[in-house]
């Protein structure tokens, strides 16, 4: 069969009610109702290796929180010999959401609207659990499967640029998408982050201007030689925080800004940032000033082809739900990048985890119904 790339964007939700599993509410219930920003994933952490355990599976806790400075590292759950597939979901959430009120409606789960629903995502962990307890308990699926819980996905990805798992693991498959399932995310963009100080001379703004150099002017000017936004299909660039001076009456004599360029292609993103360094350095140069400048990536772009053996593996689990997959490209980073980079190939699955990190965030039940089913295949 072949596949369209389509770009990864939300429809509109349907608003179908359904018949869902209490038992696989109750579990995102749970689960969302524990704090846990990045690198404060300890309880989120405890929950999950208890329920685990209580299923016989064997629950292992790595080092990754003396690299993320957290009070937790990444858990992988093993039944059984682990199989060859390991599913994955994240433990933070981008904001506090130990405070938030779920509300189940007929068709939705959202928050009360005062704070974030953290959907995103535990609505994964959820779904995972589901899928691990109808296996082993009822029977339903593989007696041999690994899932992997990462923490500080939301912030520096340590967690996913850490996680080991067993040489028999071939592929891994992630459940962290705000699109619907049926999409999932096998082409993603990579990052550079980009830290400019431009380095002027103060002086009194009134008494002897001339005397200055003023940090902020050279970069303005290197900022509006810059080619920022979408600047072509693949490839967007943004400057995102400014900041300089010391007083109004004081020739600005530093300013820095962190800027980022992305692309699906490594030498695109190389390009633009030598462009960005080379307008930064002529204007510090025209104006006698000193500059440093970096760039390094926060995370590679990747593709995980149609004709390999994981991308073959969603399809048909997407396939067996009933489901139409639909491949698509997604401009941001997950954990998906961080192993891919790795050598360990990956697909972020659509779960419908709509609205990420709003106070509006929401899950459709039929989203979670379907989300479960789509991991519970993936272990058939």
């Amino acid at each position: 069969m072949r596949f369209e790339w389509a770009p990864a964007e939300i429809g509109p939700g349907e608003e179908e009610q359904m018949a869902t599993d209490p038992r696989l509410i109750d579990l995102f219930l749970e689960v969302a109702r524990f704090e846990g920003t990045s690198g404060n994933e300890r309880a989120v952490a405890d929950h999950v290796r208890r329920f685990l355990e209580r299923l016989g599976m064997e629950v292992h806790e790595d080092d990754a929180a003396g690299l993320s400075g957290g009070n937790c590292g990444n858990l992988v759950a093993r039944a059984g010999s682990g199989g060859d597939l390991v599913l994955m979901s994240h433990m933070d959430t981008a904001r506090p959401s130990g405070q938030s009120r779920a509300i189940v409606h007929p068709d939705r789960i959202t928050s009360d609207g005062t704070t974030v629903l953290g959907v995103d995502d535990r609505a994964g962990i959820a779904m995972l659990l589901h899928a691990a307890e109808q296996a082993l308990r009822h029977g339903r699926g593989r007696k041999d499967f690994t899932l992997g819980f990462t923490i500080c996905e939301e912030t520096t990805l340590v967690g996913s640029n850490s996680i080991r798992f067993e040489p028999a693991i071939r592929g891994a498959v992630l459940l962290d998408s705000s699109l619907r399932p049926g999409n999932f995310i096998c082409r993603s963009y990579g990052c550079q982050h980009v830290l400019v100080t431009v380095h002027g001379r103060a002086s009194h703004s009134g008494i002897a201007p001339e005397k200055g150099i003023s940090a902020i002017a050279v970069a303005a000017k290197a900022i509006a030689r810059l080619p920022l936004g979408r600047i072509d299909a693949e490839t967007t660039a943004n400057v995102g925080i400014i900041r300089g001076g010391s007083a109004t009456n004081v020739v600005p004599e530093e300013a820095t800004l962190d800027a980022e360029v992305r692309s699906v292609h490594p030498a695109r993103v190389e390009e633009l940032v030598g462009r960005f360094r080379a307008c930064f350095e002529e204007e510090a140069a025209r104006a006698g000033a000193q500059l440093e400048f970096r760039a390094e990536w926060d995370f590679m772009p990747y593709t995980v082809d149609e004709t390999s053996a994981l991308f073959a593996r969603v399809a048909a689990a997407l396939s067996m739900v009933g489901l139409v997959p639909t491949p698509q490209v997604s401009a941001g980073g997950s954990d998906a990048n961080s192993l891919n980079a790795r050598g360990l190939p990956a697909i972020n699955l659509g779960i419908g985890a709509q609205n990420p990190h709003g106070n509006d965030e929401f899950i459709l039940l039929e989203d979670l119904e379907q989300g479960a089913a789509i991991a519970l295949a993936l272990l058939s």
